[in-house]
């Protein structure tokens, strides 16, 4: 594998996207007919237009060579292949070490909606870890998010495992907190609060 994969949600960029929009075009409507009513609306809108993009643009799995990253709302943590215990996808990727469960933000299993349009052949060719008791959860299949994740995590895995060098990668869990993304979430948050109740 040698380029690392960048996973991002198709209907969180989606939805971020179109909620950005609308915040920024709301922020010139208001502005336009009433700049004090508009300027009292900033706070709302920037921090509708901020946590949509902090939980639905943002977040990220980046697989390569020797670790799976996972960015989320709050924290992105690094898991080395080496302390990957399992792999799940019930709800979302979510990939076990012996101390922590770390669940992806960006790889969300699909809804009951969506397991209608699902195609018999998104089932087929998995790697064999995907597998259990003979069947694969619908957040394994390729056309989900939580799946096409899940396939280039296990497939790497799988290999490192296969050729015995799943040692060699055991480095440690390594987890970041987003101080940038709290602390202006909590600034636009005391600037809403500032606006209503001043």
């Amino acid at each position: 594998m040698p380029e690392a994969h960048v996973l991002r949600p198709r209907f969180g960029r989606f939805l971020a996207g179109a909620v950005m929009i609308v915040c920024a075009a709301a922020a010139v409507v208001l502005l336009v007919q009433s700049p004090v009513n508009g300027v009292a609306a900033l706070p709302m809108l920037g921090l509708l237009a901020y946590v949509a993009w902090a939980a639905y643009w943002r977040p990220s799995v980046r697989v390569d060579d020797d670790a799976v990253t996972v960015e989320n709302v709050f924290r992105t943590i690094r898991v080395p292949y080496g302390q990957i215990q399992r792999i799940d996808t019930r709800f979302a990727l979510t990939l076990f070490t012996p101390e922590r469960r770390i669940v992806a933000w960006a790889a969300p299993a699909p809804g009951r909606h969506k397991l209608m349009t699902i195609r018999r052949d998104q089932a087929e060719h998995l790697p064999e870890s995907s597998y259990v008791a003979g069947t694969v959860r619908p957040g394994d299949l390729t056309g989900s998010d939580s799946g096409v994740a899940a396939y280039i995590v296990r497939t790497r895995w799988e290999q490192l495992r296969d050729a015995g060098t799943l040692d060699a990668h055991v480095g440690a869990v390594d987890v970041r907190l987003h101080t940038v993304t709290i602390a202006a979430g909590a600034a636009l948050v005391a600037a809403l609060a500032l606006a209503l109740f001043v």
